[in-house]
């Protein structure tokens, strides 16, 4: 089985396209083949490889939505192109730009077609208008989503599917829980881009909203990126300069890039996720899978991933005082009541090989008797 994901994406920064390696590595001896079709600027810079198609017109993402629809119009006889000269089995959208494609497909085609939807959008109709077309499918990362977009997980076209971590995680060592010795500090790791959305100054106001001999035990982490997208560089330097001002430049750093998530997530005794409305955190789930609790907003996929006091701790969404009351608590030392290994079982359900088994079923639902545009 052949599988085409539209995902017009120009930059390699993890995502969706981590997701869909970890389903290549899971349904590698089952005979299914995954091919990615990316924007005509996208450079791949992880591993494990994927195989790509381009496009000249396909953009995933962009703040312009009009922007979004033209190119997507303009890829539809690009698409029909490059089907006929080389078939696929499935169709599976990932991006709103390949959402306004697929749309299009289904409607003009009469073709099946999967759109998995990996986000928490203010503009719901587009989004439900999609799951009651004829010849669409939708799967939804999580139960929250789903409450999110006021669709049925019941509903014959709609599906709830999680993002997943690498399977290696869950054969990997566990992570050891180290009792904290007299002044050394609790070491917070945070794994994503730096991104606006990803609200890092949140937890950096909080911990500069502690004690001076609460800052001193603790250190903040950051691994990640600045992708090239609009404002990025902005809020890296916002970020910076909050440090500098909040007086906490000795325990928050920006490292940049990882491309061992296992090693970095391996320094942690707690992860952290400040966002809101994250729609299925890979990381997270690759965090928990070594055992490691988890400090998340509560809201968005959290709320279906992480037990509260069992293997982490929620806050209020976009609150910095209950950020901070947070960090107090996890400071004190009243740990999650889990063990390691409970925290790994928590999220097994999201290992690549369950899902991967997930999106197979309806693959095969979704394949047509033959391979016809």
């Amino acid at each position: 089985m052949r599988v085409l994901h539209l995902l017009g994406a120009t930059e390699d920064i993890g995502g969706i396209l981590s997701v869909i390696r970890n389903l290549q590595t899971a349904t590698a001896d089952l005979g299914v083949e995954h091919v990615v079709w990316v924007n005509q600027a996208y450079r791949e810079v992880r591993r494990p490889a994927l195989t790509y198609r381009f496009s000249c017109h396909l953009l995933g993402e962009s703040a312009n939505h009009f922007q979004l629809l033209w190119r997507s119009v303009r890829a539809i006889g690009e698409l029909k192109a490059q089907l006929a000269v080389e078939p696929f089995d499935v169709l599976q959208a990932h991006s709103r730009g390949a959402l306004f494609l697929t749309a299009g497909v289904a409607v003009l085609w009469h073709r099946p077609i999967l759109y998995t939807n990996h986000a928490y959008a203010r503009r719901l109709g587009p989004y439900r208008w999609a799951a009651r077309r004829r010849h669409m499918r939708t799967s939804l990362l999580t139960p929250n989503m789903a409450r999110h977009y006021g669709l049925s997980p019941e509903a014959d076209r709609v599906a709830i599917i999680s993002e997943c971590c690498a399977d290696g995680f869950f054969s990997a060592p566990l992570v050891s829980r180290r009792e904290r010795k007299a002044g050394a500090p609790l070491r917070l790791v945070g794994l994503g881009n730096i991104y606006h959305t990803k609200k890092w100054h949140l937890l950096v106001e909080a911990i500069a909203q502690l004690d001076e001999a609460e800052r001193r035990q603790i250190e903040f982490h950051h691994w990640g990126p600045v992708p090239e997208a609009p404002g990025c560089a902005a809020y890296d330097r916002q970020l910076r300069g909050l440090i500098q001002s909040g007086g906490v430049t000795g325990c928050c750093r920006l490292h940049g890039a990882t491309l061992s998530a296992e090693e970095t997530l391996r320094e942690a005794d707690w992860f952290v996720l400040p966002s809101t409305n994250e729609p299925c955190s890979v990381a997270l789930i690759e965090a928990l899978a070594l055992g490691v609790p988890a400090l998340v907003s509560a809201s968005g996929g959290n709320v279906d991933i992480v037990q509260s006091g069992r293997t982490g701790r929620l806050f209020a969404p976009d609150d910095v005082t209950s950020l901070r009351d947070t960090l107090r608590l996890v400071l004190r030392d009243e740990k999650p009541m889990a063990t390691p290994a409970e925290i790994r079982e928590s999220v097994r359900a999201r290992s690549a090989k369950a899902v991967a088994d997930q999106y197979c079923r309806l693959y095969e639902e979704l394949s047509p008797p033959t391979r016809a545009v």
